[in-house]
């Protein structure tokens, strides 16, 4: 009987532990507004939050890529300027982590955001990182879906990912010409290269 209690009080703290963790996790991330959050808001926040006790969760994976938005126009609504929630580094940077596990799907999230994107502080700095870092690990799987956009859309993708005032500390794009000559995919190379150039002779 003793053992049972002593159980029993073991589950319920661990459940509290659970409980409160996700509280804050969702306190944590609601705007110093106080305003409500839209659904997909709260879906994204609550997904995090799972994802954070459950790392190691595929549900809770799956969960977490299918609230995160997957336009650039809605994640412009979410963490753009302004917005529910404003920069979205911590929700952005899970990304790289999920891709481990989830390959193809976080890659094709990826590159369906960076498509159409355009670089500016905050929340695309954080995607283009992603996007970068994704590219650099991932490269033939990323050489793959570029081949599916059209060529407007590639031709922004690229230009996305080379718009960086200093690429000498860009050590990701570098490892991603480096992997596509591996590779050998001299065009999309060729493609990165000139990318870089003509950034570098634009004014920072």
């Amino acid at each position: 009987m003793l053992s049972f209690s002593i159980w029993r009080i073991t589950v319920l703290k661990r459940m509290l532990t659970i409980t409160c963790i996700t509280a804050v996790s969702i306190a944590w991330a609601i705007p110093a507004s106080g305003k409500k959050l839209s659904p997909k808001a709260e879906n994204l926040v609550a997904a995090l939050a799972q994802l954070q006790n459950t790392p190691d969760d595929s549900q809770a994976q799956q969960r977490y890529l299918a609230a995160f938005p997957n336009t650039y126009t809605d994640f412009l609504d979410l963490f753009g300027f302004n917005h529910e929630l404003y920069d979205g580094h911590e929700y952005i940077e899970v990304l790289s982590r999920l891709a481990k596990n989830n390959e193809m799907t976080v890659g094709r999230l990826l590159v369906a955001l960076s498509k159409d994107a355009h670089y500016e502080a905050d929340a695309t700095s954080s995607l283009q990182h992603a996007t970068a870092n994704y590219a650099a690990d991932h490269t033939r799987h990323f050489l793959d879906l570029l081949q599916q956009l059209s060529e407007p859309e590639q031709r922004n993708l690229i230009t996305f990912l080379a718009d960086v005032e200093n690429h000498a500390v860009y050590v990701e794009y570098q490892a991603i010409i480096d992997h596509a000559k591996s590779l050998g995919d001299a065009s999309f190379v060729e493609r990165l290269e000139q990318a870089r150039t003509e950034r570098s002779r634009q004014p920072h």
